[in-house]
């Protein structure tokens, strides 16, 4: 090993941060604290972050046919708002913008 550290080592470390940082406002106490808007804005703000993250690459993944993921997060977003849940919409997503793509 040579006094270098294993891989697993950082992968676990990564892991350990991520989650933590992701379980925190589910168990913080101090969210009661606030006033009720920006407690559940606190919340919130995990799965909000989500959004910058994947937005630009579902455009620039697909950069000659741009509109396919556009169509994808279209149908995604038209399926959770009437039906809700999570496995509806992915599934919709990917078929929509396959379906796109093929065109």
């Amino acid at each position: 090993m040579n006094g270098q550290i294993p891989i697993f080592v950082y992968i676990l470390a990564t892991a350990g941060a991520t989650f933590a940082v992701r379980l925190t406002p589910y168990y913080a106490k101090f969210l009661n604290k606030l006033p009720r808007f920006v407690g559940k804005c606190m919340r919130l703000l995990p799965i909000a972050a989500l959004g910058p993250l994947v937005f630009p690459g579902v455009i620039l993944d697909f950069s000659p046919q741009w509109y396919a993921g556009l169509a994808g997060i279209a149908a995604s977003f038209l399926i959770a708002y009437k039906k809700g849940g999570m496995i509806l919409p992915i599934l919709s997503s990917v078929l929509v913008t396959y379906l796109v793509l093929l065109v």
